[in-house]
């Protein structure tokens, strides 16, 4: 609880900063753009079903005004959800919802800040690892009793239904908090072109070992070239850990909240990935690369590897030509796993809002099949609701790579680094500070692997202490 206090001071002293730092409707630098406009769906689905409760703004007649706050906005996906909102606010609802926006680097900090002034949006993007942090603070309201009654609740894919809502939150933290929207995993973006031209195949690519051998064969300094793309700022120490959780068997903690980052085989994974920059098989500036910088090296011709999520998908269509590139699935551990993140933003709703039904009605609308096909084919996001394997845009061509990952047999889910309140912090500024200290030389493989091993097994055993019947994270499988 100290440690959260100590962010919400922080984030209150930081407030005329960042409202300084950015416009509400800033974007990325890699927009995914939209399929054919005429393509997107004019009507929702079963929005208008004469079975639902009626409104109770219908009794009076008012307005419910909500707000609805977008994290990781980009032109297309403001377009998108503007476009969704007004078929919505068209219907005879007594509803009103206003889109809002946040720039990405700013996001935490800033519902932090409207957190503790209680003024959070109706609606809004969470991601999972702002969870606890949330619950604890009250910011977040329990939409359990909504989601038993949610419509499409019996079309939700497996993976959504049993793993992000069943285990994630129901079994981890006692209720439901947020509706995955769009489901996302990460695949390894390369130039077939280079490695056509190294003498390579895609096969090679299929495994870890195969990638560091094509991270170095790619490399070509002399043309300008790297063959690896190294996130070393914002969340470039989850990056490297997801290399290191597939040395570790996707384990994090051992059963008695030990964290394993700092084993003998946690700390040469370590040293392996930081090889790779030390090697010069990534840029020598990429020490400072967070999210668009890492997209931006590689659709211009930087670099030739690329870990990243479905949603980089529109922005390489836009910006690449067609056979120089494609996404494989995420690389095998040498057991033959797949240790990978799939996830989703979650669809929460503030707990000082006022109108939870209201919500919550406008949060059924965003994952009716109609509206979250569209969202999914904008946003390049796996739909949450069944659908989508049968559509070629999720089934066909590059976007494929997620989906058969995903489809594995062996597809195994990373845990989360923790269910403590302050693993935003490590997440945040933790882990990525370390990390790029690291890289920098100012510490060894071995002391960023204690450094980190002590902090996640401090928090984790206290935890475990104050919350003996929850499990500690481990990796799940799909099947």
């Amino acid at each position: 609880m100290k440690k959260l206090l100590v962010i919400l001071l922080a984030a209150l002293m930081l407030f005329a900063l960042v409202a300084c730092a950015a416009p509400a409707n800033e974007t990325p630098a890699d927009p995914p753009q939209p399929e054919d406009p005429a393509d997107t769906p004019a009507q929702a689905d079963g929005t208008d079903d004469p079975e639902d409760p009626e409104d109770p703004t219908d009794i009076t007649g008012e307005i419910v005004q909500l707000r609805f706050m977008d994290v990781i906005p980009n032109p297309a996906r403001t377009e998108e959800f503007q476009r969704m909102i007004n078929i919505f606010n068209a219907q005879p609802n007594g509803i009103e919802v206003t889109l809002e926006s946040t720039p990405w680097d700013q996001a935490h900090q800033n519902l932090v800040i409207l957190g503790a002034a209680g003024n959070m949006p109706d609606i809004f993007y969470m991601h999972p690892t702002w969870i606890s942090e949330f619950i604890l603070a009250e910011w977040v309201l329990d939409i359990t009793e909504y989601y038993e009654n949610f419509k499409y609740k019996d079309i939700l894919l497996p993976f959504v239904r049993e793993v992000l809502i069943e285990y994630d939150q129901i079994s981890t933290r006692g209720g439901v908090f947020g509706m995955p929207k769009g489901l996302t995993t990460h695949g390894m973006y390369v130039r077939t072109d280079w490695i056509e031209e190294a003498g390579m195949t895609l096969e090679d690519l299929e495994t870890w070992d195969g990638i560091f051998r094509a991270a170095e064969a790619l490399t070509d300094p002399a043309q300008g070239r790297f063959g690896f793309t190294m996130r070393g700022g914002r969340l470039g120490g989850e990056q490297m850990g997801m290399f290191v959780l597939s040395a570790l068997g996707g384990r994090i903690f051992d059963e008695n909240g030990v964290a394993q980052f700092n084993t003998p085989e946690g700390i040469a994974a370590i040293q392996r990935f930081g090889d790779i920059y030390f090697n010069g098989w990534a840029p020598e500036d990429s020490v400072n690369w967070g999210f668009t910088e890492t997209v931006q090296s590689f659709t211009t011709g930087v670099t030739g590897i690329l870990n990243q999520t479905t949603g980089t998908v529109s922005a390489a269509r836009d910006a690449m030509e067609d056979g120089t590139w494609t996404v494989l699935p995420f690389p095998r551990a040498a057991n033959g796993n797949i240790y990978c993140k799939a996830d989703a933003f979650l669809l929460a709703m503030g707990a000082n809002s006022p109108n939870s039904a209201e919500a919550f009605e406008f949060i059924t609308f965003l994952i009716s099949p109609e509206q979250n096909l569209s969202y999914g084919k904008v946003n390049s996001y796996i739909p949450v609701v069944e659908g989508a394997a049968d559509d070629p845009f999720f089934n066909e061509g590059v976007f494929s790579g997620f989906v058969r990952s995903m489809n594995d047999p062996n597809f195994v889910r990373q845990p989360f680094y923790g269910y403590f309140p302050e693993v935003s912090e490590f997440m945040e500024i933790v882990y990525d500070t370390e990390f790029q200290r690291f890289l920098l030389g100012m510490q060894t493989a071995e002391e960023f692997a204690n450094l980190i091993s002590e902090w996640l097994t401090e928090h984790q055993q206290a935890f475990m202490a104050e919350n003996p019947d929850i499990a500690v994270p481990m990796p799940r499988g799909t099947n």
